[in-house]
């Protein structure tokens, strides 16, 4: 769970986040580099270039049907993240990294 800031900067609320950098990178970083996860039906159902939804979001101790926000990939305090519920499918970590990918230009 990671402090997540609204768009319009007027405050932040607990998510639930994939850490998207990778171990060798973030080791000697005060940061790791996230993307939110967000449970709203309107980014499952009908999910926008920036959103891949989880298939597999139950077998990772979500509650809720759930969508990995790429577009709103951030930098947190590696020391303020809270528990971890567990990781991602082969195929979902397949779809993010995609995702991240075209997100970046790196196809």
């Amino acid at each position: 769970m990671v402090n997540v800031p609204f768009s319009d900067h007027s405050g932040v609320k607990p998510r639930p986040a994939l850490v998207v950098s990778a171990e060798g990178f973030h080791r000697s970083l005060p940061d790791v580099i996230v993307c939110p996860i967000s449970s709203q039906p309107r980014y499952y159902r009908r999910p926008g270039s920036g959103d891949c939804p989880l298939r597999d979001w139950q077998a990772v101790g979500l509650r809720h049907p759930s969508t990995v926000r790429i577009s709103k990939v951030l930098g947190v305090d590696k020391q303020i993240t809270k528990r971890i519920l567990g990781r991602l499918s082969q195929p979902d970590l397949a779809r993010v990294e995609t995702g991240l990918r075209q997100a970046l230009g790196l196809l």
